[in-house]
């Protein structure tokens, strides 16, 4: 955005980019700017120096920032560009957010509850058994997952480690394993709107962006598959580029894949029929995103009650099944 008005300004671009290299906090930011700013001034274009630094420009910045150098609006490429950036970010953050929340929360109850069975509970157990307490059933099921805990606590920490490493090693390295838990996800109740309206904010986001630069509707599938995260959009994209060869519409296509939903087909349609595909591409990823943000709202608001009642209720058991042979002892005491 810094560069976009720097340029506007009249300002060339080498000087344009030392003065945002100046601008930015980050040393290692800085220092890849300023070789990009030497290889510009070695004869090198802004794109092909950009396409060196993969890790600051995505392969969608670096088209628009080509399609700006060949038709000489840079300085309105890189204000699309950082537009784009934006609302891409906003998506990735609220389904981070609409995904890890709960998560979290859940982790947290499990942490207190494992606390509470391995340190406080076999504390208060102990002192029973030395008073020769009778115990009612409820505090014997409740000695007896303590002493789980207790004697297989390590088994099932790293056991939990290494199921979550492995995983992530899983996903990292098997595009096969990707599939599958992408598949697992969309199919989850929750998770599955979530990734779903993600996903569809993200395509339809960068859809509409690259036909807005000039790019072709081939050329643009083909950079949306590989832009995609999710393995089961990734081949749906795939059969929509091939589809487009065998002389399907747009809307055709991607009806075909049986993944997108009614709505986004018929607004393709829509699009493509009056020659506003871009326009109806933007309007389809600003309703995910707000549906996305909705979620997000949704899901914080429904999470606070259902947290209590589960937490509430591990732990009623807990204090009953401890309170239960202090009532018995109040009681012999009594009656003696």
């Amino acid at each position: 955005n810094n560069l976009s008005l720097l340029l506007r300004s009249g300002m060339p671009l080498t000087t344009a980019l030392e003065e945002v290299a100046g601008s930015i906090k980050n040393p290692a930011m800085a220092s890849n700017i300023q070789d990009i700013v030497s290889a510009i001034q070695g004869g090198m274009s802004f794109s092909e120096a950009a396409k060196k630094f993969s890790d600051i420009f995505s392969p969608t910045v670096i088209y628009l920032i080509r399609i700006g150098e060949e038709t000489g609006r840079l300085d309105e490429m890189l204000k699309e560009a950082s537009e784009h950036v934006n609302r891409i970010h906003t998506i990735i953050s609220d389904t981070k957010k609409a995904l890890l929340y709960p998560i979290f929360v859940f982790i947290s109850l499990g942490i207190g509850l494992v606390f509470w069975l391995y340190y406080v509970v076999p504390k208060i157990l102990e002192l029973f058994k030395e008073m020769n307490v009778s115990l009612p059933t409820l505090t014997i099921y409740l000695l007896k997952t303590s002493d789980f805990f207790q004697a297989y606590f390590i088994y099932l920490f790293i056991g939990f480690v290494a199921v979550f490493i492995g995983v992530l090693t899983a996903r990292k390295g098997s595009r096969q394993f990707r599939k599958i838990t992408d598949w697992f996800m969309i199919k989850l109740p929750v998770s599955g709107a979530i990734v779903s309206a993600s996903n569809l904010a993200h395509i339809t986001e960068y859809f509409s962006l690259l036909i807005k630069a000039g790019i072709n509707i081939l050329q643009a599938i083909k950079i949306l598959s590989e832009s995609i995260r999710n393995e089961m959009y990734r081949d749906k994209l795939d059969e929509i580029g091939k589809g487009l060869k065998n002389g399907s519409s747009i809307a055709e296509a991607f009806e075909d894949v049986s993944i997108f939903p009614t709505f986004v087909t018929r607004m393709i349609n829509i699009g493509e029929v009056s020659g506003t595909l871009e326009e109806q591409l933007g309007y389809i990823a600003e309703e995910y995103s707000k549906k996305l943000s909705t979620l997000v709202e949704m899901i914080g608001k429904m999470i606070e009650p259902i947290v209590l009642v589960i937490a509430g209720a591990i732990f009623a058991v807990i204090f009953l099944a401890l309170l239960l042979p202090v009532y018995d002892m109040v009681s012999q005491v009594g009656g003696m």
